[in-house]
């Protein structure tokens, strides 16, 4: 688990960031709506008030050594040649997509899919995700964008350009995910238990490819007695992942028989220039 904080200067209180969870790609796969992430990172590249927080299983990684390889299930882009180093493929595909909006990134959470090619093939694919990223967003060698499968993103906002000064704080807690299953309750029971331990204004999980919205309150003494509910806003982060693959072979979630899924991500609404908290952070689906 890491903390990462990132700072924001003159913010005007009217001020709108538009945050987005990245995640659950699945670059490489046939079934990967390509299509639509190419459509919502030229979103992000033209709003200067966008920003994205990668949550993980950017790539399929899955080598021609595993057992759940086939060659129909990989995007047609992926040619013979390939194959010798099909995760490498991969990133450096991803990587051509993401790079207009590396800049952007707050912190990159890693997958299931990340830390399988690392335990079976010794391979800190991660670590080479988190790199391209650095480099093509221009930050320095020493800064930290790592998140591992869990940690929180602390976006301190400043009125001021040089002084930190009238400071707005949101929390963010970022988790990969470990919810299963084909209904949503027992995502939004996990999500409402992590909500209540977790001192944080927003949550956003992965994993799931399921997109849904959820918020809790608690309450809470300041100093002086006074009653304070404090609300925390938890989402799930979506998928580009098609649950069903249209004129191309069975994907996974077929052959499983998943209920199909909607492709794409929540955009979740920052206003650190809003009096209330509870107005500070919304979901839209």
């Amino acid at each position: 688990m890491r903390v990462l904080i990132r700072e924001l200067f003159n913010v005007k209180r009217g001020d709108v960031f538009n945050l987005y969870p990245l995640g659950d790609i699945h670059d490489g796969a046939a079934a990967c709506d390509e299509k639509l992430l190419r459509r919502i990172v030229d979103r992000i590249n033209k709003d200067d008030g966008a920003r994205w927080i990668g949550t993980g299983d950017y790539c399929d990684f899955i080598n021609p050594s595993d057992k759940r390889f086939s060659f129909a299930t990989l995007a047609d882009w992926i040619e013979m040649p390939d194959l010798l180093d099909l995760p490498k493929a991969q990133v450096n595909h991803l990587l051509d997509i993401l790079r207009p909006i590396a800049s952007k990134c707050l912190g990159l959470a890693c997958g299931n899919h990340e830390m399988t090619i690392q335990a079976k093939y010794e391979r800190n694919i991660y670590s080479e995700i988190v790199t391209g990223i650095k480099e093509a967003g221009g930050f320095p060698a020493d800064h930290k964008l790592a998140l591992g499968y869990y940690g929180w993103v602390m976006l301190n906002f400043y009125r001021s350009s040089k002084k930190r000064q009238s400071r707005t704080t949101i929390k963010a807690n970022v988790h990969h995910g470990f919810v299963g299953g084909r209904l949503a309750g027992a995502k939004a029971l996990n999500m409402q238990r992590w909500l209540w331990t977790h001192d944080a204004d927003l949550v956003i999980f992965g994993h799931s490819h399921n997109q849904m919205a959820q918020p809790e309150t608690v309450e809470k003494l300041d100093r002086n007695g006074k009653l304070v509910q404090q609300v925390r806003r938890g989402c799930y982060g979506g998928t580009f992942l098609k649950t069903v693959n249209e004129d191309g072979p069975s994907t996974y979630s077929e052959r499983k028989g998943y209920f199909p899924l909607p492709t794409g991500n929540p955009v979740i609404r920052l206003r650190p220039g809003a009096e209330s908290q509870p107005d500070r952070v919304r979901i839209v689906i």
